[in-house]
């Protein structure tokens, strides 16, 4: 029986990871409440700051260039979006240039594009999109960016904290999204799924009872889950080019002011001051506890994919056995590299440099584990040992 139910674990897993990246591709939809914006849009609502302008792009796009200001005064342009009110998730589609932009003394100093997110008895929240120097170009064609503590009001911020030349934006089109009920309700089915999978999986054989391969099961969805999908990101990417979303009917449309204000608004809930924008300098680092100690120790990366596969490895070696370890981890570490790669974040020769010392944590943590086995074994028996000798020493002659 256990033979003919095998088949239908590979087919499972496949149905898990097809469902897991539609259900992903359809995470968003676009908000009708609100309307698709462009550079263009922005530029008939504002007025630009010292060291800013306008300028025509390739194709027919509005762009923004932002030319060098002093140490004292650096260029920066602030552009609140005209929605009808607060947000949560915003997708964007843009590409940033720099051209002889030489950096400034700190590691921030160069040409920044950023999303500031503004609620009322709550710290502005920024959050980098991208950034350039020299002459580095950047962008995405699609990326989602959230504001963590709820809806907010966003605003656009372009830094020069460059010494000298120009930081372009040729274009950047947004639009304000919403989690559709194909993930909102469709992630719990999803779980659910993965859950059983690991678990059946963890059992296979066992004779012991379902705790220990429930709790692997458990440990196995939790890591993937924060290293894989949804990831340790910031922002959303999709898995593959672009986010599967679509057109809605009756979508507000934009209507541009008559005529630009005087000075750069401020925002419904933001930035409320007449004064030039400064620059914010240092960002908070944004993303999981894991990615801020994989930044903190870069010099250390090796160090880091080891233990970062020690210590659920172990856990494995505990609960499920030695060799199902090993499959756990190695289907750990698929999932993590196949979602970086569908993200957009590529495979190359430090992918592999990574893997092997994954490898090495699992066989570090295979080794402990032997060791600890071996221990607990000859500790029992001493025990057995003990407890015989007591009994016999207690019976008459």
């Amino acid at each position: 029986m256990r033979r003919a139910f095998l088949p239908i674990l590979p087919l499972a897993l496949l149905l898990l990871l097809a469902g897991t990246w539609w259900a992903w591709q359809h995470r968003f939809e676009i908000d009708p409440a609100h309307p698709h914006l462009t550079l263009h849009d922005l530029e008939r609502s504002l007025a630009l700051e010292p060291g800013a302008a306008w300028e025509a792009a390739p194709g027919g796009e509005t762009g923004l260039v932002l030319h060098s200001g002093t140490t004292s005064h650096p260029a920066v342009q602030l552009l609140p979006l005209p929605l009808s009110g607060p947000v949560q998730f915003l997708m964007f589609d843009f590409a940033v240039q720099a051209r002889g932009l030489t950096p400034g003394p700190m590691p921030w100093s160069d040409g920044r594009l950023m999303i500031e997110w503004h609620a009322p008895g709550k710290p502005m929240d920024p959050q980098y999109l991208a950034a350039a120097r020299s002459d580095q170009s950047s962008g995405s064609a699609c990326l989602v960016v959230r504001c963590h503590h709820g809806p907010a009001v966003p605003v656009l911020r372009v830094e020069h904290l460059g010494t000298s030349g120009s930081f372009h934006v040729p274009y950047c089109r947004i639009d304000t999204v919403r989690e559709s009920a194909w993930w909102t309700v469709g992630r719990w089915f999803l779980l659910g799924g993965w859950f059983t999978w690991t678990a059946v999986l963890a059992g296979w054989g066992r004779t012991s009872g379902p705790g220990r391969p429930l709790l692997a099961a458990g440990v196995w969805l939790f890591c993937a889950s924060q290293w894989a999908v949804p990831g340790p990101w910031q922002s959303l990417r999709p898995l593959g080019p672009f986010f599967a979303v679509s057109e809605p009917a009756g979508r507000a449309s934009f209507t541009a002011p008559a005529a630009p204000p005087q000075k750069s608004p401020a925002s419904q809930a933001g930035p409320a001051s007449a004064a030039p924008a400064e620059a914010l300098g240092e960002l908070p680092f944004g993303g999981s506890l894991l990615l801020e100690i994989k930044d903190r120790i870069k010099q250390a990366r090796p160090l880091f994919h080891l233990l970062l596969f020690f210590g659920p490895a172990l856990v494995f070696a505990l609960l499920i056995g030695r060799r199902k370890s090993v499959l756990f981890a190695a289907l750990l570490a698929g999932v993590i590299e196949g979602s970086q790669y569908l993200f957009g974040y590529g495979f190359d020769s430090s992918d592999w440099f990574d893997l092997s010392f994954d490898s090495l944590g699992v066989v570090l943590a295979l080794f402990v584990h032997a060791r600890v086995s071996r221990w607990w074994q000859a500790r029992k028996a001493a025990s057995e040992f003990a407890s015989d000798e007591t009994s016999s020493a207690s019976q008459p002659t």
